[in-house]
């Protein structure tokens, strides 16, 4: 009777590869649905060679949609790089904005002199294993089965979140070596005014001034009210500075086009300060010219990978002994995931701080 059970099964009769691990992963949901025919059919199918094969293909496929699905936190204003290895890469700038020079008559062109400025990056090897236990297996109960895909999916982009975010936020909030200054104002139109306006005469090392088109408000979940507030209300109060004298206006919304908002939950993962519910960011855009963080991938490795450990021994009287069956150590049954991904501090200014970046605790408190 059981042998009729995969009789027709499509992971063997499907026509293609893809087909074929679309059909594992079907019969697997099938069985945690808890029905006997689909207890039964998974039970035996998993006693075959080529069942659990394709299924863990299947399980890298639902991992690989989870990191694709999970939430990106630093997409908006993170440069991204790619790597062909693990070494170090520098991102070089020899541009800016130039004017040429009057040329007379019979004149050689003057040259102009190019200020190099790099900025070294690299990716870095992450991971994690996750198993379940052969009794688990036996028991039907699939739930840590089915869970642990989306979990090394989504451990991929968290990895990558917090290893953007810790560039400039730490236990102790904004990060020292990444502002170059740290204000204690409150969110308000006013104080979100008055941080563009404090990127207005800057310059970068060629005494260009720095690119502002584009700018990413970054608060925490108990600003995220606010923060949509003031960047999507219609009009706004605003002072406006006429000669020596100050009046409040209310004016069109300046923020919109302008100023875009990321609500990240990482800022309050990482900073444990008194100040973390009230503390914002305004960063540069990644399609800025003056990004403020760049995020790393190794090419050809964007998604993660998933593996399992054969260490299952064989049989007595010979044999291979199917993965699902557990280690020769302790019955587990055991996958792997590996993330490869980096990040690095953008264009700075001459004391290494980020030149289009600014950080307010909103409170002196602490």
């Amino acid at each position: 009777m059981e042998l009729d059970l995969l009789a027709e099964a499509e992971f063997r009769t499907a026509p293609n590869m893809k087909q074929k691990v679309l059909s594992a992963a079907k019969l697997f949901n099938e069985a945690q649905k808890g029905t006997n025919l689909g207890l039964a059919q998974f039970r035996e199918a998993m006693s075959t060679s080529d069942f659990p094969i394709l299924l863990s293909k299947g399980f890298e496929v639902e991992a690989i949609q989870a990191q694709k699905d999970a939430v990106k936190e630093y997409e908006p204003f993170a440069l991204e790089r790619k790597v062909p290895d693990f070494r170090p890469k520098k991102l070089r700038d020899l541009f800016g904005n130039t004017e040429f020079e009057e040329v007379a008559e019979g004149e050689e062109y003057k040259a102009d002199t190019l200020d190099e400025l790099e900025v070294e990056y690299r990716v870095k090897k992450f991971g994690r294993r996750f198993g379940y236990t052969w009794e688990l297996a036996l028991s039907g109960d699939f739930t840590d089965m089915a869970d642990f895909p989306r979990r090394i999916g989504n451990g991929a982009v968290e990895t990558s979140n917090k290893n953007v975010f810790g560039l400039f936020v730490n236990e102790n909030g904004p990060r020292d070596d990444f502002f170059a200054s740290k204000d204690t104002k409150p969110l308000s139109p006013q104080n979100l005014q008055d941080a563009i306006n404090a990127f207005a005469l800057k310059e970068d090392w060629r005494g260009d001034l720095v690119d502002t088109t584009g700018l990413v408000l970054v608060v925490p979940p108990t600003l995220q009210l606010e923060a949509q507030r003031i960047v999507g209300a219609a009009e706004l109060e605003l002072e406006v500075t006429d000669g020596n004298k100050k009046t409040k206006t209310r004016m069109q919304n300046p923020f919109t086009g302008l100023v875009q908002v990321v609500v990240s939950r990482k800022l309050v993962e990482l900073d444990k300060s008194a100040n973390r519910a009230t503390t914002w960011y305004l960063l540069a855009g990644k399609g800025s010219t003056h990004p403020a963080v760049i995020h790393v991938a190794l090419n050809g490795h964007e998604n993660v990978d998933i593996r399992t450990k054969r260490d299952q021994g064989n049989r007595v009287g010979g044999g291979e002994i199917p993965f699902e069956e557990g280690s020769y150590l302790d019955d587990t049954i055991d996958f792997r995931g590996r993330h490869i991904d980096g990040s690095a501090k953008g264009l700075q200014d001459a004391d290494g701080k980020a030149l289009v970046a600014y950080a307010s605790t909103g409170s002196t408190q602490g």
